[in-house]
């Protein structure tokens, strides 16, 4: 599906209000930042720039020059002061005061208006001193009956009042009121555009879009779980992890299992499109959860580039010991191959320590083909914890000697486009990506009332599922 494609789906469906708070809330503080320093620029300009204005002002009051009706009437005074007007706020006007005064151009503004349902113009003038919008006015009180004969026939203009000093009237400039409603126009326009890249975007962020927009079922979600203090990692054999979370990890391995199973498959590489979407968590929780069940479980860090592995599981890696050393044949299966104890259950590793450059040559190898069918005819399962998919071909590489694939999605950080992208190589490889998980969700569902009752479900869960098998 094109890009515009995932763009009409996503304008099709409801507006997602949770993701569009999250979104505010996560680019707060730029949006802040932004108007804070449009807010102190604007000030220092407009206070640079903008002046105090100065206004005086006169009355002007247009008459028949005889007191025939036909002059008195209401219409013929509506056109005079219409005509008057339009010659005051004219140019002939302001050249004239110019020729008058000798200079080449008038400083400050000059206009004239009719007070509503009289026979009243008021003529102002304004400047950026007060001489300067005295003198003008004056100009225009001595020079307008020079215009005459632009005026309506048989009316005249008569001043009402004679103007003074003492009238003119300040207007402080408005700095502070411009800088306000730029702020305003800054802060709308931040959160205006943000709500607009929500609803037109195809990142990943609810379980119901991406059910709609992904070409691979999603068999579950992750919620965002914050570890507790002194927690080195998020895992399911640690008692201080949330009982919710462990729950979502059962749900999302006996999926795995049941999709496995229907197949024969042994091998699952675990994997994301991006980086720090999670997916070395997910990883070690999927295996931990198959050999708290009772399996024969291997789990093999194959991200060399930035293996986490033995860092979320605090284990000790000799570096002579470790899975790039095997594979460039300088230890035996053996001495890599390390066995831990989970609830009570065995499960094995292969840890990588350090990164490797060209990782790819390693992993293209023979050797490591021949390490995977090793493990399938000895385990149950064969966990591998995979590079990105975006930055690197790690992952495409692994992929040729596994059977299934899961895909690992951070919340709001993915876009649809790329990672049916990316299933659509990984099927042209021929492995089967059974489904997705969207990890580190906020606000997917409401887990206030499964936070009891968890704890005595998976020894009991292993229990039933060892006396089945």
């Amino acid at each position: 599906m094109s890009q515009e494609g995932y763009k009409s789906q996503s304008l099709d469906s409801q507006i997602d209000l949770r993701y569009i708070f999250r979104t505010l809330k996560k680019n707060a503080v730029f949006i802040l930042m932004c108007v804070c320093l449009t807010g102190m620029f604007s000030y220092v300009i407009l206070d640079h720039s903008l002046k105090d204005t100065y206004t005086v002002s006169v009355n002007l009051c247009v008459i028949p020059r005889d007191n025939t009706s036909e002059k008195l009437a209401e219409t013929n005074i509506e056109n005079a002061l219409e005509r008057s007007v339009n010659v005051l706020n004219s140019d002939t006007m302001r050249d004239q005061i110019m020729k008058a005064s000798g200079s080449s151009r008038v400083k400050g503004n000059l206009s004239a208006s009719v007070v509503a349902d009289t026979n009243i113009i008021r003529m102002s003038a304004s400047g950026t001193n007060a001489e300067s919008a005295y003198k003008l006015l004056k100009g225009a009180l001595q020079q307008y009956p020079e215009l005459s004969d632009y005026f309506e026939s048989g009316y005249v203009l008569q001043s009402l009042s004679s103007i003074s000093a003492n009238n003119v009237q300040k207007t402080e400039k408005a700095t502070l009121r411009y800088s306000l409603l730029l702020i305003l126009l800054v802060l709308a326009g931040g959160i205006g555009a943000t709500v607009c890249l929500c609803i037109f975007t195809d990142k990943i962020h609810s379980m119901e879009q991406a059910k709609r927009l992904l070409d691979i079922p999603m068999i579950g979600s992750l919620d965002y779980v914050k570890k507790k203090s002194g927690q080195k990692a998020l895992l399911i054999s640690d008692q201080d992890t949330d009982h919710v979370y462990e729950e979502a990890v059962d749900r999302i391995v006996t999926s795995i299992r049941s999709e496995m199973s229907a197949e024969g498959y042994k091998t699952l590489m675990v994997g994301s499109i991006k980086e720090n979407d999670g997916k070395s968590t997910v990883t070690a929780n999927i295996a931990l959860n198959l050999a708290r069940r009772g399996k024969k479980v291997v789990l093999v860090d194959c991200d060399m580039r930035h293996p986490s592995l033995a860092k979320i599981f605090d284990a000790t890696v000799d570096p002579k010991e470790q899975f790039s050393e095997y594979l460039l044949g300088k230890c035996e299966l053996d001495q890599v191959l390390k066995q831990m104890e989970v609830q009570a259950h065995p499960m094995d590793c292969i840890w990588q320590k350090k990164a490797v450059a060209k990782p790819y040559r390693l992993l293209g190898s023979e050797r490591f083909i021949s390490l995977i069918d090793q493990l399938k005819e000895q385990f149950d399962y064969v966990v591998m914890d995979t590079p990105p998919l975006e930055l690197i071909r790690d992952a495409e590489i692994i992929s040729e000697t596994a059977d299934a694939m899961l895909m690992v999605m951070r919340q709001d950080e993915v876009h649809a486009v790329a990672v049916n992208d990316a299933v659509d190589l990984l099927e042209e490889n021929g492995v089967t990506v059974i489904g997705g998980v969207l990890n580190m969700t906020k606000g997917e569902r409401d887990t206030s009332k499964d936070r009891d009752g968890y704890r005595k479900y998976y020894n009991e869960n292993a229990k039933i599922e060892n006396a089945g098998e």
